[in-house]
């Protein structure tokens, strides 16, 4: 499904809702006949909720197994100077998923407001679009909280390397 626009797209698809509705009324069709086009459109926007809060749930399930065994595998690859993300790829990657997703919320309350301007108020698409913010807020704090065990892993690992090398210098400037 191709997603619905945001901006000044919203606004004229907003525009053409409601100047089709007023055309469907004007030729003398019954409101709930001409509110239509408008139902459509909430239905469309709520089917589309439906596949992203799938899509956003196994990204959250994703980031919720990769913290822990971050955690887990951290002390092996502590002993073994693994794993390292110096250049914070990883995170900077976490990091833009994380933007990405809150601009995501930002387009659903953006959406939100363009039924209200609409005058179209529904049970299901506030429902939807809770559990939509829902999951994109818990994807975000599970996604941070595997940032920080990767900044706590790097941070081990660099201090054991310091500490090894300290100790090469000091055992160096003996001899």
């Amino acid at each position: 499904m191709s997603q619905l626009p945001t901006g000044t797209s919203a606004r004229r698809l907003v525009d053409a809702v409601q100047k089709l509705e007023r055309s469907l009324a004007t030729a003398g069709l019954p409101r709930f006949v001409a509110r239509l086009p408008v139902c459509c459109l909430a239905w469309y926007y709520c089917r589309m909720l439906d596949e992203k809060i799938a899509r956003i749930t196994r990204i959250a399930g994703k980031f919720d197994r990769w913290g822990p065994a971050i955690c887990q595998a951290s002390p092996v690859a502590q002993e073994k100077l693994e794993m390292l993300d110096l250049d914070r790829k990883m995170r900077n990657d976490i990091e833009f998923t994380k933007v990405t997703m809150m601009d995501l919320r930002d387009y659903s309350a953006s959406i939100g407001r363009m039924f209200e301007e609409l005058g179209y108020e529904s049970a299901a698409l506030r429902r939807r679009q809770s559990a939509f913010i829902e999951i994109l807020e818990a994807s975000c704090a599970s996604a941070s909280r595997m940032q920080d065990a990767l900044t706590r892993h790097d941070e081990a690992v660099l201090a054991r390397l310091r500490a090894q090398a300290d100790a090469a210098a000091a055992h160096a400037a003996r001899t």
